[in-house]
Protein backbone atom coordinates (compact mmCIF):
# COMPACT_ATOMS: atom_id res chain seq x y z
CA UNK A 1 0.00 0.00 0.00
CA UNK A 2 2.54 2.47 -1.26
CA UNK A 3 0.54 5.07 -2.05
CA UNK A 4 0.31 8.99 -1.21
CA UNK A 5 -1.63 9.50 2.03
CA UNK A 6 -4.18 11.79 1.10
CA UNK A 7 -6.06 10.02 -1.74
CA UNK A 8 -9.59 10.96 -1.31
CA UNK A 9 -10.88 12.23 -4.31
CA UNK A 10 -12.83 15.10 -1.97
CA UNK A 11 -11.36 17.38 0.23
CA UNK A 12 -11.22 15.17 3.26
CA UNK A 13 -10.94 18.39 5.75
CA UNK A 14 -14.32 20.27 4.17
CA UNK A 15 -16.52 20.86 6.75
CA UNK A 16 -19.73 20.59 4.11
CA UNK A 17 -17.73 17.13 3.32
CA UNK A 18 -18.22 16.35 7.00
CA UNK A 19 -21.55 17.47 7.43
CA UNK A 20 -22.64 15.23 3.99
CA UNK A 21 -21.16 11.93 5.98
CA UNK A 22 -23.36 13.13 8.77
CA UNK A 23 -26.50 12.59 7.22
CA UNK A 24 -25.44 9.74 4.79
CA UNK A 25 -24.20 7.83 7.98
CA UNK A 26 -28.06 7.95 9.47
CA UNK A 27 -29.68 6.77 5.59
CA UNK A 28 -27.62 4.12 5.29
CA UNK A 29 -27.53 2.63 8.55
CA UNK A 30 -31.50 2.91 8.31
CA UNK A 31 -31.12 1.24 4.67
CA UNK A 32 -29.39 -1.55 5.89
CA UNK A 33 -32.03 -2.64 8.33
CA UNK A 34 -29.77 -1.09 11.56
CA UNK A 35 -26.11 -0.83 12.94
CA UNK A 36 -24.87 -4.57 12.20
CA UNK A 37 -27.97 -6.75 11.58
CA UNK A 38 -25.50 -9.37 9.94
CA UNK A 39 -23.88 -10.28 13.41
CA UNK A 40 -26.89 -11.22 15.34
CA UNK A 41 -25.05 -11.40 19.08
CA UNK A 42 -23.49 -7.92 18.62
CA UNK A 43 -23.79 -7.53 22.94
CA UNK A 44 -21.57 -10.25 22.36
CA UNK A 45 -18.46 -8.48 20.43
CA UNK A 46 -16.24 -6.73 23.07
CA UNK A 47 -13.59 -4.87 20.62
CA UNK A 48 -14.95 -3.12 17.14
CA UNK A 49 -12.64 -1.61 14.71
CA UNK A 50 -14.69 1.17 12.46
CA UNK A 51 -12.48 2.19 9.41
CA UNK A 52 -12.51 5.37 7.47
CA UNK A 53 -15.18 6.31 10.36
CA UNK A 54 -15.50 10.06 9.25
CA UNK A 55 -17.41 11.70 11.53
CA UNK A 56 -17.60 8.83 13.57
CA UNK A 57 -21.71 8.60 13.57
CA UNK A 58 -21.60 4.72 13.15
CA UNK A 59 -18.89 4.39 15.96
CA UNK A 60 -20.55 6.63 18.19
CA UNK A 61 -24.15 4.21 17.89
CA UNK A 62 -22.83 1.43 18.35
CA UNK A 63 -20.85 2.54 21.32
CA UNK A 64 -24.41 4.00 22.69
CA UNK A 65 -26.40 1.29 22.11
CA UNK A 66 -23.94 -1.53 23.76
CA UNK A 67 -22.37 0.08 26.57
CA UNK A 68 -19.83 -3.23 27.29
CA UNK A 69 -18.66 -2.88 24.32
CA UNK A 70 -15.07 -0.55 23.15
CA UNK A 71 -15.26 0.77 19.83
CA UNK A 72 -12.62 2.66 17.84
CA UNK A 73 -12.65 4.80 15.21
CA UNK A 74 -10.05 5.85 12.37
CA UNK A 75 -10.05 8.06 10.05
CA UNK A 76 -7.01 10.17 7.95
CA UNK A 77 -9.05 13.71 8.11
CA UNK A 78 -7.86 15.87 11.40
CA UNK A 79 -10.90 17.92 11.35
CA UNK A 80 -13.53 14.35 11.00
CA UNK A 81 -11.55 12.87 14.39
CA UNK A 82 -11.43 15.89 16.15
CA UNK A 83 -15.44 16.17 15.70
CA UNK A 84 -15.72 12.74 16.81
CA UNK A 85 -14.45 12.99 19.87
CA UNK A 86 -15.54 16.17 20.80
CA UNK A 87 -19.53 14.89 19.96
CA UNK A 88 -18.65 11.70 22.15
CA UNK A 89 -17.48 13.66 25.45
CA UNK A 90 -20.38 15.63 24.93
CA UNK A 91 -22.35 12.74 24.46
CA UNK A 92 -20.68 11.18 27.93
CA UNK A 93 -19.72 7.91 25.56
CA UNK A 94 -16.78 6.52 27.27
CA UNK A 95 -16.67 3.29 25.69
CA UNK A 96 -15.04 5.02 22.26
CA UNK A 97 -11.87 6.68 20.97
CA UNK A 98 -11.61 7.74 17.73
CA UNK A 99 -7.60 8.42 16.14
CA UNK A 100 -6.26 9.81 12.96
CA UNK A 101 -5.11 7.05 11.24
CA UNK A 102 -4.21 6.01 7.19
CA UNK A 103 -5.58 2.68 5.73
CA UNK A 104 -3.22 2.96 3.02
CA UNK A 105 -0.29 2.26 5.38
CA UNK A 106 0.06 -0.06 8.16
CA UNK A 107 -2.51 0.43 11.09
CA UNK A 108 -1.47 0.95 14.66
CA UNK A 109 -2.89 -1.96 16.07
CA UNK A 110 -1.56 -5.68 16.99
CA UNK A 111 -2.51 -8.51 15.83
CA UNK A 112 -5.75 -9.86 16.72
CA UNK A 113 -7.28 -6.63 18.45
CA UNK A 114 -11.06 -6.36 17.45
CA UNK A 115 -13.94 -8.87 17.00
CA UNK A 116 -15.62 -6.98 14.11
CA UNK A 117 -14.30 -4.19 11.70
CA UNK A 118 -16.79 -2.44 10.19
CA UNK A 119 -15.98 -0.57 6.59
CA UNK A 120 -18.28 1.91 4.38
CA UNK A 121 -17.78 3.25 0.80
CA UNK A 122 -13.81 3.53 0.18
CA UNK A 123 -14.81 3.51 -3.62
CA UNK A 124 -13.41 7.45 -3.31
CA UNK A 125 -10.06 6.45 -1.20
CA UNK A 126 -8.68 3.31 -2.88
CA UNK A 127 -7.09 2.40 -6.10
CA UNK A 128 -7.09 -0.81 -7.72
CA UNK A 129 -4.23 -1.92 -6.58
CA UNK A 130 -5.10 -1.18 -2.71
CA UNK A 131 -8.21 -3.14 -1.80
CA UNK A 132 -6.57 -6.31 -1.44
CA UNK A 133 -3.67 -5.37 0.50
CA UNK A 134 -6.19 -3.23 2.93
CA UNK A 135 -8.13 -6.30 3.54
CA UNK A 136 -5.25 -8.75 4.62
CA UNK A 137 -4.40 -5.76 7.17
CA UNK A 138 -8.25 -5.49 8.39
CA UNK A 139 -7.63 -9.43 8.60
CA UNK A 140 -4.58 -8.66 10.66
CA UNK A 141 -6.18 -6.95 13.35
CA UNK A 142 -9.25 -9.20 13.43
CA UNK A 143 -9.14 -11.49 16.41
CA UNK A 144 -10.04 -15.38 14.97
CA UNK A 145 -14.17 -15.64 14.46
CA UNK A 146 -14.50 -12.27 14.15
CA UNK A 147 -16.33 -10.82 11.69
CA UNK A 148 -15.21 -8.58 8.74
CA UNK A 149 -18.32 -6.35 7.08
CA UNK A 150 -17.59 -4.21 4.17
CA UNK A 151 -20.09 -2.12 2.37
CA UNK A 152 -19.05 -0.46 -1.00
CA UNK A 153 -21.74 0.59 -4.37
CA UNK A 154 -20.13 1.29 -7.89
CA UNK A 155 -22.43 4.02 -8.45
CA UNK A 156 -24.32 6.72 -6.77
CA UNK A 157 -28.11 6.20 -8.31
CA UNK A 158 -29.87 4.44 -11.49
CA UNK A 159 -32.51 7.34 -12.11
CA UNK A 160 -34.40 9.40 -14.53
CA UNK A 161 -32.89 12.66 -14.78
CA UNK A 162 -30.56 12.52 -17.88
CA UNK A 163 -27.94 14.90 -16.57
CA UNK A 164 -27.48 13.02 -13.38
CA UNK A 165 -26.95 9.73 -15.19
CA UNK A 166 -24.11 12.48 -17.72
CA UNK A 167 -22.88 13.75 -14.21
CA UNK A 168 -22.55 9.77 -13.22
CA UNK A 169 -20.62 8.69 -16.53
CA UNK A 170 -18.03 11.49 -16.12
CA UNK A 171 -17.33 10.66 -12.58
CA UNK A 172 -16.56 6.90 -13.47
CA UNK A 173 -14.10 7.63 -16.40
CA UNK A 174 -12.59 10.16 -13.79
CA UNK A 175 -12.04 7.41 -11.68
CA UNK A 176 -11.07 4.61 -14.40
CA UNK A 177 -8.45 7.06 -15.57
CA UNK A 178 -7.02 7.54 -12.11
CA UNK A 179 -6.82 3.77 -11.73
CA UNK A 180 -9.52 3.49 -9.25
CA UNK A 181 -11.88 1.22 -11.31
CA UNK A 182 -11.32 -2.43 -10.76
CA UNK A 183 -13.21 -3.13 -14.06
CA UNK A 184 -11.71 -2.76 -18.12
CA UNK A 185 -14.37 -0.56 -18.84
CA UNK A 186 -14.45 3.43 -18.25
CA UNK A 187 -18.33 2.91 -17.85
CA UNK A 188 -17.79 0.81 -14.23
CA UNK A 189 -16.29 0.42 -11.37
CA UNK A 190 -16.63 -3.06 -11.08
CA UNK A 191 -16.15 -2.95 -7.02
CA UNK A 192 -19.33 -4.67 -5.77
CA UNK A 193 -19.03 -7.94 -8.32
CA UNK A 194 -15.53 -8.21 -7.08
CA UNK A 195 -15.76 -7.50 -3.24
CA UNK A 196 -16.80 -11.11 -1.99
CA UNK A 197 -13.71 -12.50 -3.57
CA UNK A 198 -11.65 -9.83 -1.94
CA UNK A 199 -12.51 -11.27 1.13
CA UNK A 200 -11.93 -14.92 0.56
CA UNK A 201 -8.49 -13.63 -1.08
CA UNK A 202 -8.06 -11.98 2.67
CA UNK A 203 -9.07 -15.70 3.85
CA UNK A 204 -12.18 -15.19 5.44
CA UNK A 205 -14.62 -17.92 5.42
CA UNK A 206 -18.20 -18.14 5.11
CA UNK A 207 -18.72 -15.19 3.39
CA UNK A 208 -22.15 -13.72 2.66
CA UNK A 209 -23.53 -10.55 1.30
CA UNK A 210 -27.02 -8.57 1.24
CA UNK A 211 -27.68 -6.26 -1.72
CA UNK A 212 -29.32 -2.91 -0.40
CA UNK A 213 -31.34 -0.34 -2.22
CA UNK A 214 -31.97 3.26 -1.04
CA UNK A 215 -35.07 4.96 -2.81
CA UNK A 216 -34.72 8.74 -3.16
CA UNK A 217 -37.30 9.51 -5.45
CA UNK A 218 -39.54 13.06 -5.29
CA UNK A 219 -41.83 12.77 -2.64
CA UNK A 220 -39.78 9.69 -0.80
CA UNK A 221 -38.19 10.49 2.68
CA UNK A 222 -34.51 9.66 2.08
CA UNK A 223 -34.83 12.40 -0.49
CA UNK A 224 -34.25 15.79 0.98
CA UNK A 225 -30.67 14.09 2.38
CA UNK A 226 -30.03 12.53 -1.18
CA UNK A 227 -30.66 15.71 -2.95
CA UNK A 228 -28.51 17.56 -0.08
CA UNK A 229 -25.57 14.43 -0.83
CA UNK A 230 -25.22 15.13 -4.62
CA UNK A 231 -25.44 18.96 -4.48
CA UNK A 232 -22.73 18.74 -1.81
CA UNK A 233 -20.67 15.86 -2.80
CA UNK A 234 -21.03 16.93 -6.98
CA UNK A 235 -19.81 20.25 -6.38
CA UNK A 236 -16.88 18.96 -4.46
CA UNK A 237 -15.84 16.44 -7.16
CA UNK A 238 -15.53 19.34 -9.50
CA UNK A 239 -12.00 19.90 -9.00
CA UNK A 240 -11.30 16.79 -9.53
CA UNK A 241 -13.09 15.77 -12.60
CA UNK A 242 -10.95 18.79 -13.97
CA UNK A 243 -8.01 17.48 -13.08
CA UNK A 244 -8.17 14.19 -14.58
CA UNK A 245 -9.47 16.08 -17.89
CA UNK A 246 -12.45 14.28 -18.55
CA UNK A 247 -14.70 17.47 -18.84
CA UNK A 248 -13.76 21.93 -18.83
CA UNK A 249 -14.54 23.62 -15.67
CA UNK A 250 -17.16 25.26 -17.49
CA UNK A 251 -18.76 22.17 -18.61
CA UNK A 252 -18.51 20.59 -15.36
CA UNK A 253 -20.54 23.50 -13.76
CA UNK A 254 -23.21 23.59 -16.31
CA UNK A 255 -23.73 19.83 -16.18
CA UNK A 256 -23.74 20.47 -12.27
CA UNK A 257 -26.62 23.16 -12.46
CA UNK A 258 -28.36 20.67 -15.06
CA UNK A 259 -28.29 18.00 -12.47
CA UNK A 260 -29.77 19.68 -9.82
CA UNK A 261 -32.48 21.29 -11.46
CA UNK A 262 -33.65 17.74 -12.97
CA UNK A 263 -33.08 16.33 -9.90
CA UNK A 264 -36.06 19.00 -8.31
CA UNK A 265 -38.62 17.98 -11.06
CA UNK A 266 -41.65 16.56 -9.71
CA UNK A 267 -40.88 12.76 -11.94
CA UNK A 268 -37.69 12.87 -10.23
CA UNK A 269 -37.00 9.27 -9.50
CA UNK A 270 -33.67 7.67 -8.23
CA UNK A 271 -32.29 4.27 -6.33
CA UNK A 272 -29.48 4.21 -5.21
CA UNK A 273 -28.07 0.29 -5.04
CA UNK A 274 -25.03 -0.80 -2.69
CA UNK A 275 -23.97 -3.87 -1.37
CA UNK A 276 -22.75 -5.26 1.99
CA UNK A 277 -20.78 -8.38 1.83
CA UNK A 278 -19.11 -10.40 5.36
CA UNK A 279 -17.07 -13.33 6.38
CA UNK A 280 -15.20 -14.71 9.23
CA UNK A 281 -11.68 -15.17 10.71
CA UNK A 282 -11.22 -18.76 10.91
CA UNK A 283 -10.90 -20.13 14.05
CA UNK A 284 -6.78 -20.73 15.10
CA UNK A 285 -4.69 -18.29 12.81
Amino acid sequence: MEQASNSYVIDAESGAEMARLIDQDRLVTACMGGLCPEVPALAKVRRTLDAACGPGGWAQEMAHTYPDMQVVGIDLSQRMIGYAQALSQVQGLDNVEFRVMDLLQPLDFPDASFDLVNVRFLFGVLRADSWIPLMKELMRVLRPGGVLRWTECDSTCATNAPALERYIDVMVRAFFLDGRSLDASPHHLGITPRLGRFLQEGECHNVQEKAHVLNWSAGMQAYPSMYKDIRISFKLLQPFLVRMKVAKEQEVEQLYRQTLAQCLSDDFRALWPFLSVWGQKPEGT
